[in-house]
């Protein structure tokens, strides 16, 4: 019974390819695998491609060939040496080499890299696109108006390069490739809630090197909240010292500098968000003036989340220390975006603060009149450092305020919003709550002993990467999506598992807003043809040091195939 068993395993391996070199070169054979490749094993799936059926060896010292000296391009053909040639003996998924030569044609020894544009500028309009060629012989070409571009298209040349067991190097599968690639969307982020728990720089730093391979290009960096205020300001360094969790969970300039620097070398934008005038406890502990109801007990009915407190919109002084906070940041963060907030007010925080109430009888006005004299002042401000605004979506939908044109909305209530601030002519980013926001499912974050709390349902890759967000749209609302975020709030995530409830569903928004919804030519691209290139490209990541999370079994990650099934 033994031997049959052993007999029927080396048939279903051979059949699918499935067999590694051991450590004394004999055959090794194990639980079959198949995943057919019916698209390149690329992530996000290139807008267009075409491959082959011939192997190339790649030359272990390969050679990235540029012409002009460029620092960001250099640190990352450096780094591309490291990732391109890492090796899995026993990997989960091995490759269909069914589907491509079994012996070498030839050696891949260099990489031309062409730049048209050699300025290191980098903002939403950047062109992001590339091409790359290679051949079954002679040198492959990557060609790209920017470095960007050019570093989109080593991380797609780098995902093609596997390694082959059975000839003991690495190989080009499929060779003569043609790719041609471009975003669908400009905007494509994370949001990063550092406040709620703090983040290590080394973890931010991991979190934008993932970003990078999945193309994605913003780290939305909400850094303060009401729990915390770990920025360590220069003309109010109390902010930080009695704000903060501790002086170990402090940013201070020279740190969000280089978190800055080492984001634009990998191509990714950092954008901060200035949480006011709400969630703004924080605040008050270093300065007490410029905060109302603090830390009021019972907090329901003063904040939507413990502990209670927002700026005191009525005062001079909260003017003076928020706007040196903007300009500190303005420099700080070079982007030109500048993530105003906004949202989550509780009117009864202000009315029951007696200098608010004071301000209101005395210039006969209602709290949401100073409410949106405070908000268009503070973002009037942000513009004055050439600063694009973008808010949360209820300061247009839920506060009616009139905002200038150029502001961007952010939807995260649900998904009808998309409609509604498109429909008003606003550009928008997408982060729909009940498809895009990756804390939710774990229960409500609270430490009180009461039972039967219950939590927003789980957004599974799938639900993740199915959400449309042209849903309802007309073209023109559509055409205002600049792209979206999925968001990772920190109440129940920290240092110990915040990648493996980013990864891989993070991976899902990254290529609807890169490749889309619809091929070039106009085929839809399927969550049943994605998840075949979705589960390599999760060991993939875990092979480069990101604990992704799991998608599914062993058995169901190695035969993706045996286990589609219907919906119950």
């Amino acid at each position: 019974m033994i031997a049959g068993l052993s007999l029927l395993c080396m048939a279903a391996a051979a059949m699918s390819g499935v067999s590694a070199a051991g450590q004394y070169g004999q055959t090794v054979v194990s639980l079959p695998s198949s995943n057919p490749v019916k698209q390149p094993w690329v992530w996000p799936l290139p807008q267009k491609w075409e491959r082959g059926t011939s192997t190339l060896k790649v030359n272990g010292n390969i050679h990235f060939d540029f012409e002009s000296h460029n620092t960001i391009l250099s640190k990352a053909v450096k780094r591309y040496h490291n990732l391109i040639f890492q090796k899995d003996d026993y990997p989960m998924i091995p490759y269909n080499w069914t589907t491509t030569d079994s012996h070498a044609r030839s050696s891949l020894n260099s990489v031309y890299i062409d730049i048209r544009d050699k300025s290191d500028h980098l903002d939403m309009d950047t062109d992001e696109s590339y091409s790359l060629t290679i051949p079954v012989s002679g040198k492959a070409v990557i060609t790209a108006k920017t470095v960007y571009g050019a570093l989109h298209a080593i991380e797609t040349f780098s995902q093609i390069v596997q390694y082959s067991p059975s000839l003991h190097s690495y190989v080009i599968p499929n060779a003569p490739w043609k790719i041609s690639d471009y975003p669908k969307y400009k905007h494509r982020g994370l949001l990063l809630d550092t406040s709620r728990h703090y983040y290590a720089v080394k973890d931010i730093e991991k979190t934008i090197d993932t970003l990078s391979w999945n193309k994605m290009n913003v780290l939305h960096w909400h850094m303060i909240d009401s729990t915390s205020f770990p920025y360590k300001s220069k003309a109010y360094p109390q902010l930080a010292e009695k704000g903060s969790y501790s002086p170990a969970h402090q940013y201070d300039a020279k740190t969000i500098s280089a978190v800055v620097q080492y984001a634009k070398e990998r191509g990714v934008r950092v954008i901060p968000e200035l949480e006011a005038p709400g969630h703004s406890t924080s605040w008050g502990y270093g300065v007490p003036e410029i905060v109302s109801c603090v830390n009021h007990v019972p907090y329901l009915g003063y904040t939507v989340q413990p502990p209670s407190g927002q700026l005191n919109i009525a005062k001079n002084e909260t003017k003076e220390v928020v706007n040196k906070i903007i300009d500190e940041w303005s420099e700080l963060f070079t982007d030109s975006f500048f993530h105003a907030s906004g949202d989550e007010v509780v009117m009864a925080c202000w009315t029951n603060d007696t200098t608010i109430a004071s301000y209101l009888k005395e210039h006969n006005m209602s709290v949401n009149e100073l409410f949106e004299k405070f908000v268009l002042d503070l973002q009037d401000h942000v513009r004055s450092h050439n600063k694009t605004v973008m808010v949360w979506q209820e300061m247009l939908l839920e506060y009616k305020f009139a905002l200038p044109k150029d502001t961007v909305i952010q939807v995260w209530v649900g998904s009808s919003g998309v409609k509604q601030t498109t429909e008003m002519g606003y550009k928008t980013v997408v982060s729909s709550s009940d498809y895009w926001y990756l804390d939710v499912g774990y229960g409500k974050p609270r430490s009180n002993p009461y039972p039967d709390v219950p939590g927003a349902g789980y957004n599974h890759w799938n639900r993740v990467y199915s959400y449309d967000i042209r849903a309802n749209l007309t073209k023109a609302e559509a055409d205002l999506i600049i792209g979206g975020e999925c968001t990772l709030w920190g109440e129940l995530a920290d240092h110990t598992n915040f990648e493996g409830k980013i990864w891989p569903r993070a991976s899902a928004v990254a290529e609807r807003l890169w490749s889309g919804y619809e091929t070039p030519s106009g085929e839809n691209i399927t969550s049943a043809d994605a998840i075949l290139r979705l589960l390599p490209w999760r060991e993939r990541m875990l092979l480069r040091g990101t604990m992704a999370s799991p998608l599914n079994q062993g058995f169901c990650t190695r035969n993706p195939l045996d286990c589609f099934q219907p919906p119950e």
